[in-house]
This record gives C-alpha cells, structure tokens and sequence, in this order.
C-alpha cells in the first residue's frame, strides 16, 4: 500500500466493511486504466485489502504507461497472485487475449496545464481510450463497465440558484481549447450509451464532482490540489480569482465507495452524480479554512495568459446526489474533515 498513515487505513476498512454484494467479484477479473492516478490508487488499496479479507480471489489489472510509477504506488502487491500491472496505452487497441470480467474506465487528462498543452490528447482519451475499451469489451465478454465521468458535462449553470441532477443539460462554449475535457466526456458517455444499445453491454456512468484527496498527484495542477499541498507546506495560499465559484468536492475515500456502489448496484446505461452535497462551499472559504489550518493567509493574485487558457469558466457546479444515496451511498466525510485529513495525510509521508 502506498499510504501507511492509520487515517488512510481507517478510510480502507469502512470501505471493505460496506454492505455490498461482494461476491459478484468472487473470482473474477478487474480491470482499472488510470490505475495510478488519485482514484486508481485507492481503489486498488480496496479491491486488494477485500480479497486479503475475504479471500474474494478477485484478479486485479492495473493500467497504467509508466511502470516505475505504478511500482512506487502498488509496491507491496507486486508479487501478489492477485495483481497484475499492464503497462499499455487504451489510445491504441488493447492487446488483451483473454477475458475481463468488469472494467473501470479511470483514465483521464484531469489536469488544467494539460488542457492548455495537450488538448487533443485531453479530448482523445476520453474518446478512443473509451471506443477501445468497449471494443475489447464487446468482443471479450465483459461483465460490465464504468466510464468515469464529470461534472464538466454539465457546463455553466442556466441560473446560478441551479443543482445538477442527471438530466442537467447548462451551458458548454465548444469554440475554445478548454472544451477539449467536458466534450471528451460527453462523447464518452454518448460513445457508452450507443454501445448499451447496439451492443447490448452493461455500462454504468459515474459522474465525478471535484475530488481531492491523499492519492494526488502531488505537482497536480487542479486548483484544490494547489491549495490543499500550500497547506501541507504550510505557506500563503495564492488564489486566482475573487473565488465566488461554487463547486461540489468529494473526498477520494467517498468517491471510490460511490464506484463500487454504481459497479455492484448500479443500473445499466444510468448516469450517477458522486458528490457530497455537505460540501458545497465558495472557493474562497475553502481556501481561508485551508490557511487557517496552519495560521497563514490567503493572497490573491491574476493568472497567467497560458494558465487560463486551462482554466473552466464555469463559476456555479453544485450536483444532486439523491440517486446515487438510493443505492445505499452516504459519504463518510464532509469537507472539512476530508481537507485536514488529506493535509495530515500527505504531511506524514
């Protein structure tokens, strides 16, 4: 396991003790692209302490391009029967002869720097890696998916009072490079569901609010990333805007649990927003509880030509969570309690 703080070991066992069918994992094969991002990472820590626990003899695939990353994350399972890294890109045809049982789709430009400088490999991650991906579902008899999705597809709010349920549609201008992410999921999802209705496979859509966590890169340059490692250095945060935006966050912990609960009590071809709605807070409160946690301030200053060319418009992203809660889901941590867990958790590394 790549995180040995007790705190983070505690977020594994709620985990793995959830009330969940997790016998249909019993015996069966996983497969997770973008396996050691901030998602990836805790999910694996999970499915591998299950199968200590309950000998479930699930078979793990982690997808990942840089081996030497995925070996500093997954080290203490490198010899274990159960895992298996695969170092390949899902932009190309997947190589895989036999059977996969259930893949989740987790791999993702998430990071601002590369919308600006990689757009096309932003937008085509989310479209080929996705058409490989259901590809080499359909012609290998996949259980089921999921395509890990945003709450970018929602675009801009219509008013800014607005909540996103599922069939949220807001306000997305394609005519500028930022676009490259929210429409790549977008396509994804429309990709998905006409592989549900040609193809007949079992495809399930979690969209993401803004997640932070332990597992983060740490030279992540999404904006909570930034603030949270300021407070794990303990400096000034320097915000780039008034920080008026409203946003959904959810904790890595409540997010991977929203996973298992789309992959185990899911319906096929629906879409599920993982957002914790306790934590809908101005930016700039956010990062003033940040500062606060080690007696520093928050400094505002503008943005550069080329980092707001990475930056979302979007100032209004607040979900509704009340479908997925009705598969069983309740977040564990609010923000403030994921956000000095997460800051006490990168600080003992």
């Amino acid at each position: 396991m790549y995180i040995k703080a007790q705190q983070y070991n505690q977020d594994i066992k709620r985990i793995i003790n959830l009330n969940l069918p997790w016998k249909k994992l019993q015996n069966h094969s996983l497969l997770v692209t973008g396996a050691s991002g901030l998602i990836g990472t805790m999910l694996i820590d999970v499915l591998m302490a299950k199968n200590e626990k309950e000998q479930l003899n699930c078979n793990i695939y982690a997808v990942g391009r840089n081996k030497n990353k995925a070996w500093k994350r997954f080290s203490d399972y490198w010899d274990n029967s159960n895992f298996h890294f695969l170092s390949l890109d899902i932009n190309n045809p997947i190589p895989l002869k036999h059977n996969i049982d259930y893949i989740i789709h987790a791999a993702s430009n998430t990071h601002p720097k590369l919308y600006a400088s990689d757009p096309v490999g932003s937008l085509m991650t989310n479209l080929e890696g996705t058409y490989n991906l259901l590809e080499y579902g359909r012609t290998h008899d996949l259980k089921r998916m999921l395509f890990l999705s945003s709450v970018e597809i929602y675009g801009q709010a219509i008013h800014p009072e607005d909540i996103f349920d599922e069939d949220y549609c807001g306000y997305i201008n394609c005519n500028q490079v930022r676009a490259c992410y929210p429409e790549g999921k977008r396509a994804g999802e429309a990709l998905c569901n006409a592989y549900i209705s040609k193809y007949g496979l079992d495809i399930v859509i979690p969209r993401l609010s803004r997640v932070y966590g332990p597992t983060m890169r740490l030279d992540d340059s999404k904006a909570m990333s930034q603030f949270l490692m300021n407070g794990v250095r303990g400096e000034d945060i320097v915000l780039k805007s008034r920080g008026l935006q409203k946003f959904s966050y959810c904790y890595v912990g409540d997010v991977v649990q929203g996973l298992l609960y789309c992959l185990l009590r899911g319906k096929c071809g629906e879409a599920y927003n993982v957002s914790d709605v306790k934590t809908d807070m101005l930016l700039k409160d956010i990062t003033q509880y940040i500062a606060s946690l080690n007696g520093h301030e928050v400094v505002f200053h503008l943005p550069d030509a080329n980092e707001q060319k990475g930056f979302s418009k979007v100032t209004v992203g607040v979900m509704d969570s009340t479908k997925l809660q009705s598969l069983g889901w309740r977040p564990f941590d609010d923000l403030k309690s994921g956000i000095k867990k997460t800051i006490e958790i990168l600080q003992s590394l």
